[in-house]
């Protein structure tokens, strides 16, 4: 494979590996490679791989490119060795392989931000003029010290295609935000290979701020165990420790800017020491770690808040950076944005990339998964069921609509067929409170109806043998009727799935709309909390955990609720 090695005039080299067809060189952004010293126009120059052989063209720059000190006009073939000379900047093809001449490779050469430049009109139609350019002078090593050179990685390697696998929770490093306020104590885990960062939910990593761009950044381990944080050609951009990156390689404390959400990156063992030790505040790390995992297990655990008992967040270290030009708070969806709308569908867009390393050994298809969930649909096995449907994804790891409805039917039998147990149970161990609550939470069950329909039978018996206890009537404990118990069962289980998919604002709607169906159904006050306070709403998740305990006392899960919101309202115990 081929690389370009570009060398500045103070000796510095970057090394930019040859994948794409074409490598566009100019000062304005959206060229692969940009410059942005004045006496580099626009459109300078381009790259081309032709009949297996490598063009240099010139794009009508105002200085011109030289090969091998000779000005060019048009196209001219590049070879091995050839000196490129665009502005004050020398460029070179070197073949893989070959001994390795240059410096450390990195992608930009560092430099101060440019400041921004007002004048200046980068519509691609007009042509340069001659006020534009300031021509080679003895000044000119000295304005080059203040300009930068940003290598659109995004561009070359971006969407090269990688095996994205799971991280194991020991060895994810974490991304903390650090501001703006809203958003500042999220903490996210690296739980895979690859992880898109954007302001929309179809992100691995959300975060709804207006300066993001929709996808605007990429997080990714290299083969070597590195991370790498990539600039998505976002409107706003990207710096890294107070320097314009386009992509680059982080080390434990490095601090990402994207837009106006900066955020830390902490390698796994490591302490993030965003915390100092102060006054008794409440804590969330009980309400939302210790549900994380007693709600989710393993699978949906990307997400949770780390702010210890105790503590005051401090601001983070100074970084030394000069004033930044004001960003876009709405950035415009950028031209690659707007492509991937028109752009083929995921499936064709997949099928046409060449794999970088040899496919892994061929799993279940697609059918063979449908046909493993409708057997264990119709025996009624709903672990297995569940476990094949979620299996099922295409090419661009989404879930077809039919299996993402299926899988929500499988779901919910699941839960029915748990809460019909805890019937036989309760029954079993005389607790009638227990099997009466149990039964009416799985009213909606039609795979077990007959079962249902057995075990209500058993109850009602148990019912009239008990002696009708005294109560008084207290507010809010009515029971819903049969119909809005069914659509209750849905709406909690569309919240778990929320949960599960860390979309928690969808998750409070549904399960909200749960409690208005049956506002004494247990478990969705138990999934609500959890939801809340994984949206940066602890007071509200703390309601809605005792309301759980109210309603359910001999619930499994009761103890461990009890301890949270006791360390929650207690934090200095």
């Amino acid at each position: 494979m081929l690389k370009l090695i570009i060398e500045d005039d103070e000796g510095r080299k970057t090394v930019v590996p040859f994948v794409r067809d074409e490598i566009t060189i100019g000062r304005q952004e959206g060229n692969t490679i940009r410059l942005t010293e004045r006496n580099v126009s626009r459109r300078h120059a381009r790259l081309v791989r032709l009949n297996g052989h490598v063009v240099v063209e010139d794009l009508g720059s105002y200085n011109g490119t030289r090969i091998n000190g000779e000005r060019i006009a048009g196209q001219s073939p590049l070879k091995e060795g050839d000196l490129v000379q665009i502005g004050d900047y020398d460029l070179a093809l070197q073949a893989e392989g070959v001994a390795n001449a240059v410096g450390p490779i990195t992608t930009k050469v560092p430099a101060r931000r440019p400041e921004p430049e007002p004048e200046e009109d980068d519509s691609d139609d007009e042509e340069p003029e001659e006020s534009e350019h300031t021509p080679p002078s003895l000044s000119a090593a000295d304005a080059r010290r203040h300009s930068t050179s940003i290598i659109r990685l995004d561009q070359v390697e971006a969407d090269r295609p990688r095996k994205v696998v799971d991280v194991p929770a020991e060895d994810a490093p974490r991304l903390l935000v650090l501001s703006p306020d809203e958003l500042k104590g999220q903490e996210f885990a690296c739980i895979r290979t690859e992880l898109r960062i954007g302001r929309t939910d179809d992100n691995d990593i959300t975060l709804d701020h207006r300066s993001l761009s929709r996808t605007h950044a990429k997080l990714v381990r290299e083969d070597a165990g590195e991370w790498r944080v990539i600039d998505m050609q976002s409107a706003n951009g990207m710096t890294v420790n107070g320097e314009s990156y386009a992509q680059a390689t982080l080390a434990t404390g490095d601090i990402i800017e994207l837009g106006h959400v900066k955020l830390r990156f902490v390698n796994a063992g490591d302490a993030s020491d965003d915390v100092a030790a102060g006054g008794g505040s409440r804590s969330k790390l009980p309400l939302v770690a210790g549900l994380a995992a007693l709600l989710l297990g393993g699978g949906g655990g990307a997400f949770w808040y780390m702010n210890q008992q105790g503590t005051q967040p401090t601001a983070p270290p100074v970084i030394a950076q000069t004033p930044t030009p004001p960003l876009d708070e709405d950035p415009q969806p950028t031209i690659d944005e707007q492509a991937a709308a028109n752009a083929p569908s995921p499936t064709t867009a997949a099928a046409t990339q060449t794999p970088e390393t040899p496919p892994p050994p061929r799993g279940p298809s697609m059918e063979e998964q449908r046909a493993v969930a409708d057997k264990a649909i119709a025996a009624r096995d709903f672990d297995t069921a569940v476990d094949a449907l979620e299996r099922i994804k295409d090419a661009n790891g989404q879930r077809p609509r039919d299996v993402e409805t299926r899988l929500d039917e499988a779901r919910a039998e699941q839960l029915m067929k748990r809460r019909l147990d805890d019937v036989r149970k309760a029954l079993g161990d005389g607790k009638l409170p227990e099997a009466e609550e149990a039964l009416r939470e799985s009213a909606a069950t039609k795979a077990f109806a007959k079962e249902y329909a057995a075990l209500k039978t058993q109850v009602a018996e148990a019912q009239k043998k008990a002696a009708p206890p005294v109560t008084v009537p207290t507010s809010g404990t009515e029971k819903a009727p049969p119909a809005a118990q069914s659509a209750a069962a849905k709406a909690q289980a569309d919240g778990f799935e929320h949960i599960k998919g860390l979309r928690y604002r969808q998750a409070i709607e549904q399960l909200n709309k749960c409690l208005d169906l049956d506002p004494t159904r247990a478990e969705c006050h138990l999934y609500l909390g959890s939801a809340y306070a994984n949206d940066n709403q602890p007071e509200k998740g703390a309601v809605h955990y005792k309301r759980f305990l109210e309603l359910a006392p001999n619930h499994a899960y009761y103890e461990r609720v009890k301890g949270l919101v006791e360390s929650y309202e207690n934090p200095k115990k």
